[in-house]
């Protein structure tokens, strides 16, 4: 049993721009949670229609850590899209993913089809809407 905090997002219905987002939010998360990002796992789900998909963040440690619990709180949940938005920024300097922005060891599968233009777009258009 764990924690997870399930975010759906209207723009989102492509799997590998769900999977984008859902990596910039875990590594923001893992960022503001100050915890190594393999303390936290991502994967997407289908959402409430059959067209949308769904984001699940939860607690990669047995048992679960309270980690995602954490992320619940209105402020909290700000900071993480904050650091996320910084992390698909651009400031790697890549085209579309790197290691600086959105890849990883834990989602090798994902990396020939992330899109941190993609990610930045939603979550710019999240916070914009949150405010």
């Amino acid at each position: 049993m764990t924690d997870i905090l399930r975010l759906q997002f209207p723009q989102l219905c492509d799997e590998w721009h769900a999977y984008s987002v859902a990596y910039a939010l875990l590594l923001g998360a893992a960022e503001k949670l100050n915890v190594p990002d393999n303390d936290l796992n991502v994967t997407i789900t289908g959402g409430e229609d059959p067209d949308e998909t769904a984001i699940v963040l939860y607690d990669n440690v047995p048992g679960g850590a309270g980690l995602v619990a954490q992320l619940v709180e209105e402020e909290a949940f700000s900071k993480v899209i904050n650091s996320a938005i910084n992390r698909v920024s651009g400031n790697c300097g890549c085209d579309s993913s790197c290691y600086g922005c959105l890849r990883s060891y834990h989602n090798q599968f994902a990396h020939p089809y992330l899109d941190r233009k993609w990610a930045l777009e939603v979550l710019k258009d999240t916070q914009k809407n949150r405010h």
